[in-house]
């Protein structure tokens, strides 16, 4: 085990209070990739780029095209992941009383169907769907079931398009769950940040509410982060590093 790790072991082992932000990078690893990266394939099916797909106004004035692009590159690689053994791990570091929180930017729920129980979705999950009109809620399965292409709703007939429980552009993020996740980082005795986590908003500002002196970044190249950072690790799996560390919980 090289020295970083080695940090990261003895840090988590004297830790009680440790919090962890994930990002694309940790559900790669369970088989959900990036549904933003563009690549010679996209470019040959889609002509608009996933940050203007994923904006409110498209989704009210090309919905046809939206839902397309949804189930294209989320809904059918969600049905296909499974959790990791980082993700299994992260909840045997739950178990053992040391893990008080995940706060993750991801939308696929990876992390509560591996067991995880405190999870905070930052940017929703498309796990949920709801009505646009008369906002009840429906479960992941009603988008993926729906005999039309745009899925409606059927609540009391209510017939408005039905959609993902995610923040897309244009939309305010839900601030109560944002100051949640920085009261979690303002009391961790240790923040582990994954990487690819620190493009998304909230990510700095939590890294930044963090008061205590075990942060750790993992997989990130170089940054000006890494300055406040105790321990930087790089090119290992979220798995080698996680089941390695908790291997004798």
């Amino acid at each position: 085990m090289d020295i970083e790790l080695s940090i990261l072991e003895k840090w988590i082992n004297g830790s009680d209070n440790i919090v962890f932000v994930s990002g694309q990078d940790f559900s790669a690893e369970a088989g959900f990739p990036d549904y933003r990266a563009m690549d010679e394939n996209y470019l040959a099916k889609y002509k608009y780029p996933p940050d203007e797909i994923l904006c409110l106004t498209f989704l009210q004035r090309n919905p046809f095209y939206f839902y397309r692009y949804y189930r294209d590159k989320i809904l059918t690689p969600l049905l296909k992941a499974q959790p990791s053994p980082a993700h299994e791990a992260l909840v045997k570091l739950e178990e053992a009383g040391k893990l008080k929180a995940i706060l993750t930017v991801n939308i696929d729920g990876i992390h509560q169907e591996a067991g995880s129980k405190e999870v905070v979705e930052l940017h929703g999950s498309a796990m949920r769907n709801w009505c646009a009109k008369c906002e009840k809620y429906l479960d992941f399965f009603y988008i993926v079931d729906s005999p039309s292409h745009i899925p409606y709703c059927n609540v009391d007939m209510c017939g408005d398009y039905v959609r993902p429980d995610i923040v897309l552009k244009e939309e305010p993020y839900d601030f109560a769950l944002i100051e949640k996740a920085m009261d979690y980082a303002r009391q961790a005795d240790m923040l582990i940040i994954d990487g690819s986590a620190l493009k998304e908003f909230p990510v700095p500002n939590l890294m930044k509410a963090y008061q205590g002196h075990k942060l750790a970044l993992i997989n990130t190249a170089p940054l000006v982060f890494d300055a406040r950072a105790g321990v930087v690790v790089r090119d290992h799996t979220y798995t080698d590093i996680f089941q390695q560390i908790t291997l004798n919980l």
